[in-house]
């Protein structure tokens, strides 16, 4: 199970930082479809901004699992608004696949990472606090 999530951790990881990278860059596909969405521009930069912060928690969670917790904690709200928006103009079911999946991915990798170790043990602000005490 750990092998799977790891996977996943890593495809997720790199698939929005591609994603993010093209709304931040302003491709002409994610420029088109976020007009297409009525959004404005600065959300497109917001939405890729965020893509970008939990691609990179998802990967920094190879190394520190909580920080797959919070990366998951940034993608589930932005591929629920992602299905939202397309339910609303009334995509046809192939485009509402891709978020649907990643969101899957997302709630898998978000509630598995963590491995069965307890916050206190595995998070480094638990790590910091548990050191000041022990050389106070």
């Amino acid at each position: 199970m750990r092998l799977a999530t790891k996977t996943v951790q890593v495809l997720l990881g790199l698939a929005f930082l591609g994603a993010g990278a093209q709304k931040l860059v302003g491709t002409d596909k994610m420029v088109d479809d976020f007009a297409r969405y009525r959004y404005p521009p600065w959300f497109r930069l917001a939405t890729g901004a965020v893509e970008i912060g939990g691609a990179v928690g998802m990967l920094l969670g190879l190394v520190r699992p909580a920080l797959a917790t919070l990366g998951g904690l940034l993608l589930v709200p932005t591929m629920v608004g992602a299905l939202a928006t397309q339910a609303r103009l009334g995509d046809p079911a192939k485009r509402l696949a891709p978020p649907a999946v990643l969101l899957g991915l997302a709630l898998f990798v978000g509630g598995s990472a963590r491995g069965g170790q307890t916050p206190a043990r595995d998070h480094w602000l638990g790590d910091l606090v548990a050191h000041r005490r022990a050389t106070a």
